[in-house]
């Protein structure tokens, strides 16, 4: 493309839409530039919404907004992003007198830095599953569960639930709801405060409710467009009610941890989250509460999901709980 046409096109598109991209063919994208990793790069668009595109077929591109670039063995945050006359390479802005050159494959990863935030930003998931077992064994299953996340400056929200009812050979053997609600306040760009509550009806197994409060320091690792790590340590008070009534109350440590990765151009999200509790209740030593799943993104609102959850008790007298339950699903996204 000669640089008097590609000028004209930029003087063109400018005021229309931030970002654009030009590809081999002599198409040209316009929307939102998202992320850029595992060599796809993913363009919010008016009319198609994201649209995901492979690096090799990019000519060069073009965004207003900051990005963090990150190569092989460098990364930066760029002013801007600026087309480059030389197919498959753009024009790097990061304060330099001159922009730098660099080819569009070199980049492994490219994405809008997480500003604080002022205004409300919701975000959550909600899926309805079954667990996969024995073909041989006759069963019924109803499960759902649902998170959602709410952040407004210094202040987070989560708020979940889950509701679980199986039958084996026409014989429950499980049945529960729970509702968990964690408020986070961040004192610092990393660090936070969060108190948490969290509460269990159980009709089959021996506790039939279980309260459980708790608060303490938790770190952010990071939190960007591809995904968030986060731990957390917390001094708990659990409240739990037997079956025949009886009624004990523990402190515990608690140390949690929450992990999300996005793959693929945002099609596939990984997440693995887990909590441990070391009670001080001369029966228990140790609480294992994990789940490690997989997300197959439809759109930008349906996925499929593949989910493995354990439930570990470790008594005084050896394990009284070790409960595996593999899962799958499909779920709605927000």
């Amino acid at each position: 493309m000669p640089p008097l046409l590609l000028a004209l096109l930029l003087l063109i598109a400018g005021p229309a839409m931030a970002d654009t991209v030009w590809l081999d063919n002599g198409d040209r994208i316009s929307g939102t530039i998202e992320l850029l990793d595992g060599g796809r790069l993913v363009i919010r668009t008016e009319f198609a919404g994201p649209v995901t595109i492979n690096v090799d077929r990019i000519r060069t591109l073009e965004s207003a907004a900051p990005l963090l670039v990150k190569t092989r063995d460098h990364s930066e945050r760029a002013l801007a992003i600026r087309p480059a006359e030389i197919p498959g390479h753009v024009l790097v802005v990061n304060g330099a007198p001159e922009p730098a050159l660099l080819r569009v494959n070199a980049i492994e990863q490219m994405m809008v830095p997480m500003p604080f935030i002022q205004d409300w930003v919701l975000e959550g998931n909600a899926d309805a599953a079954m667990d996969v077992r024995n073909a041989a064994v006759k069963q019924r299953d109803l499960a759902f569960r649902f998170n959602t996340r709410a952040r407004h400056g210094s202040w987070r929200h989560t708020f979940g639930g889950n509701f679980e009812r199986y039958y084996r050979d026409n014989v429950k053997d499980r049945h529960l709801w729970q509702s968990e609600y964690d408020l986070g306040w961040f004192f610092g760009e990393k660090w936070f405060w969060q108190t948490s509550l969290n509460y269990q009806r159980d009709h089959v197994w021996d506790v039939a409710r279980r309260t459980q409060v708790g608060m303490g320091p938790g770190y952010e690792w990071w939190n960007t467009t591809l995904g968030r790590f986060e731990t957390s340590a917390r001094l708990d008070h659990l409240r739990l009610e037997e079956r025949d009534g009886t009624l004990r109350t523990f402190n515990a440590l608690g140390l949690e941890y929450a992990y999300r990765r996005f793959y693929f151009g945002k099609r596939v999200e990984l997440y693995h989250d887990a909590e441990t509790l070391i009670p001080d209740d001369p029966a228990v030593n140790f609480i294992i509460d994990a789940e490690l799943g997989v997300r197959y993104m439809f759109n930008t609102w349906a996925s499929l999901s593949l989910l493995t959850q354990w439930d570990y008790i470790n008594g005084r007298n050896g394990p009284s709980v070790n409960d595996t339950r593999y899962r799958i699903g499909f779920g709605v996204s927000w």
